[in-house]
């Protein structure tokens, strides 16, 4: 399942994926998920999060972008959504 959702198995294709998505509708609505905790078979886990960020990096990705990628988006997201106290 996980090869047809990205077009790959690897680091690179889940970039790539990134890369698409932005391209097609704007670095605010791309963000690293939640199921990489161990509870979905991925080509990687956490622990891999470093190596994505590499990735990111080597695809031209700014700081900034990669920021929204790997965590902020969600918590903004977040922030908008959920009820105040």
């Amino acid at each position: 399942m996980w090869e047809e959702a990205v077009c790959g198995t690897d680091i690179h294709a889940s970039v790539d994926a990134m890369r698409y998505v932005t391209n097609l509708v704007g670095i605010d609505h791309v963000a690293i998920g939640s199921d990489y905790d161990g509870s979905i078979t991925a080509p990687f886990d956490i622990t891999g999060f470093p190596l994505i960020t590499e990735a990111l990096m080597e695809d031209g990705f700014t700081e900034g972008e990669i920021g929204k990628i790997m965590g902020g988006n969600i918590v903004r997201v977040l922030r908008e959504t959920l009820p105040k106290k």
